[in-house]
């Protein structure tokens, strides 16, 4: 693959990120462990993930447990509210959390979940936005995705429940939201099961909301789950491999709730670990790239010390296929261009058949990321946010080949094609345009 860097390291050295001791900085510090994952799948858009999902819940026993920003009313999500009427009824214990401020435009949906008997719970709602106070619909915002059942599979990633994204597995007809999502099992699935208990239960349930609490706080004390596991069974020598050393079957799943946890923001605190420690090259796609001051600067430096910074975005042409917001969006993420490319970083827009949702990030072909977090200030510091860092080996090069398919459909930005934009901006300004602009522009 044309921009895989094989950075190897002489004498056989691990890469900083592989550290067992930094590894073992990064429980503490992003409120995590590393896991044990028996199965990484990488699952790229709907026509993967959708399958999977599908399979997940039809064979689920015991438990689903699943959170997300919005269940769109639409033929997919009519076969997921079927099924898990079905799977109810069989005895599998069913809830969901979701973003209440969104839950309008389908009430009947949680209204019938709730009659049949399956949790909902709403975090946040439309009335606590609209007269309490406007400002916490970005300030306690859900915007994680995930699924996980029977405390032994879970599924995280960017994609909502909505034919948008299934698309492409149902109807080859209209083109899906570009997105990822990762399936991971065994000892990781169960982090990330007691982790949906602990949000659960935080209001609750207290006694249980302690015990789950509990469970994940003596997890973390130890540097891997299970407390069993050992470190250097999951790491062997390989030629051709960073360093000269290859990891598999370890991941970390990353959660972040910074308005319940006096504003920590875990998943914020990984991402800048992993730029700081970047040697080669970072590769970051987003919906929007509008790096808040800790993320830019943090990439600074990086460009600085030589690391190939990419950050891939929607084209013009893209934002504009999303129905509310998508050009504003757009104008802001524009502003943001100059800055970045002045500082060495490289931006590309992507053109494919639909918007990119993805939110894909990986470093030096050591550590990848998938999962909700967006390069913006929204992710940065308010929004809710999940993800898992897988560090293996194989499931690493699968995310190298899906950024090249999507560097494929993408036209890089320069300098001289800010300044056109700058030029017609200023055109315009001669007829009084610009006092409508956002002042990055002007």
């Amino acid at each position: 693959m044309w921009f895989f860097v094989s950075c190897l390291v002489a004498g056989g050295v691990l890469h900083p990120i592989l550290e067992p001791s930094f590894q073992a900085e990064l429980n503490s510090s992003t409120k995590s462990v590393l896991s044990v994952s028996d199965t990484t799948k990488l699952l790229v858009d709907g026509r993967e993930s959708y399958p999977e999902r599908w399979r997940m819940l039809e064979e689920a026993k015991k438990t689903i447990y699943f959170s997300t920003m919005y269940i769109y009313n639409d033929p997919t999500t009519k076969r997921l509210g079927d099924l898990l009427i079905r799977k109810k009824a069989a005895g599998v214990d069913v809830r969901m959390i979701v973003y209440g401020p969104y839950s309008f435009g389908n009430k009947l949906f949680y209204m019938k979940m709730r009659r049949h008997g399956i949790g909902v719970q709403m975090y946040g709602t439309v009335r606590e936005v609209l007269f309490r106070n406007p400002l916490r619909f970005w300030r306690r915002h859900l915007h994680d995705k995930y699924l996980v059942v029977d405390g032994q599979e879970a599924l995280v990633g960017g994609m909502n429940w909505s034919a948008r994204y299934e698309r492409g597995g149902v109807d080859a007809t209209k083109p899906a939201w570009r997105d990822t999502d990762i399936l991971v099992t065994g000892p990781q699935a169960e982090v990330v099961h007691l982790e949906f208990l602990k949000r659960w239960y935080r209001d609750e349930d207290e006694k249980e909301y302690v015990a789950a609490s509990a469970s994940l706080d003596a997890a973390y004390a130890n540097l891997m789950y299970p407390g069993s596991a050992s470190y250097g069974d999951y790491v062997e020598e390989c030629d051709g491999a960073v360093g000269g050393y290859a990891v598999s079957k370890l991941s970390r799943f990353l959660y972040q709730q910074p308005f319940e946890d006096n504003g920590e923001t875990w998943l914020t605190t990984f991402y800048k670990e992993m730029i700081d420690r970047a040697q080669s090259h970072i590769y970051w796609q987003s919906i929007s790239i509008r790096p808040a001051p800790i993320q830019k600067e943090a990439l600074f430096r990086a460009a600085a010390r030589g690391v190939d910074v990419r950050l891939m975005t929607n084209s013009k042409r893209n934002m504009t296929m999303i129905p509310i917001g998508g050009l504003p969006v757009y104008i802001l993420t524009r502003g943001d261009y100059r800055e970045l490319l002045e500082h060495g970083i490289r931006i590309f827009e992507y053109s494919g058949d639909a918007p990119m949702h993805a939110k894909g990030f990986v470093v030096d072909g050591v550590v990848a990321v998938i999962g909700s977090y967006n390069a913006t200030f929204t992710a940065e510091k308010f929004y809710t946010e999940a993800a898992v860092a897988t560090y293996d080996r194989a499931a690493i090069a699968d995310v190298y080949k899906m950024f090249e398919e999507d560097f494929a459909h993408c036209k890089e930005v320069t300098l001289a094609d800010v300044e056109k934009t700058w030029q017609r901006l200023r055109h315009l300004s001669r007829w009084g345009v610009d006092k409508a602009m956002p002042e990055e522009l002007k």
